[in-house]
């Protein structure tokens, strides 16, 4: 059976709506597996899968870019146990872009142009500075500890009952430019009210 032009557009759309909604329900339901006291490789890995498909729900001003041809950067610290696993993910697209991976010196401040932002929890004591740094700035702050979204980070990740949940700090992600997708948003604890320095 042919469906007239109207029905197949609805249908084409209805399509794309369901596919993103399953996109984002994976991000909800990806398994952390049972995680040792000391973090296992697996832990990382899913971690660096949530950020990529986190970043696919996130659209950027054009000021975050010199240009249509610059990558999506995302800067974490050269020595964070995450490191080796986002570098599975460079040159994957997004948007259009090069997911890039940047490593940044862990004694720096400066998020060094850097479009999304992890900062590990082994490395706390250098957060507040890049958070810092990034308030107001076209930068998605992505966190795994439990102070992150009262620091003024924008998603904070937490690992429960066997699963990745997370947090978004809506104002903080209105003040950097950010527009994150209602699909991503209906999956997380949401904070309206900002929080940070």
């Amino acid at each position: 059976m042919i469906l007239p032009n109207h029905n197949q557009t609805l249908t084409r759309r209805t399509g794309r709506l369901a596919a993103s909604w399953c996109a984002a329900l994976l991000i909800a339901s990806l398994p952390a597996h049972t995680f040792a006291a000391g973090a296992s490789a697996s832990e990382y890995a899913i971690k660096a899968a949530i950020i990529f498909k986190i970043a696919k729900f996130v659209s950027w001003p054009e000021q975050a870019f010199s240009g249509q041809s610059e990558p999506l950067t995302v800067c974490v610290q050269n020595n964070d146990p995450i490191a080796a696993a986002m570098s599975e993910l460079n040159g994957k697209l997004i948007h259009g872009r090069v997911f890039s991976v940047h490593y940044i010196d862990e004694n720096t401040t400066k998020h060094n142009s850097c479009q999304i932002l992890f900062l590990s929890n082994t490395h706390r004591e250098k957060q507040q500075a890049l958070l810092n740094e990034a308030v107001g700035q076209p930068v998605l702050t992505i966190g795994d500890s439990d102070k992150f979204i009262s620091q003024g980070g924008i998603i904070e990740l937490n690992i429960a009952k066997n699963h990745v949940h997370f947090s978004i700090n809506v104002a903080a992600s209105e003040t950097s430019g950010l527009n994150i997708s209602a699909q991503l948003l209906q999956l997380a604890v949401i904070t309206e009210k900002y929080q940070g320095t």
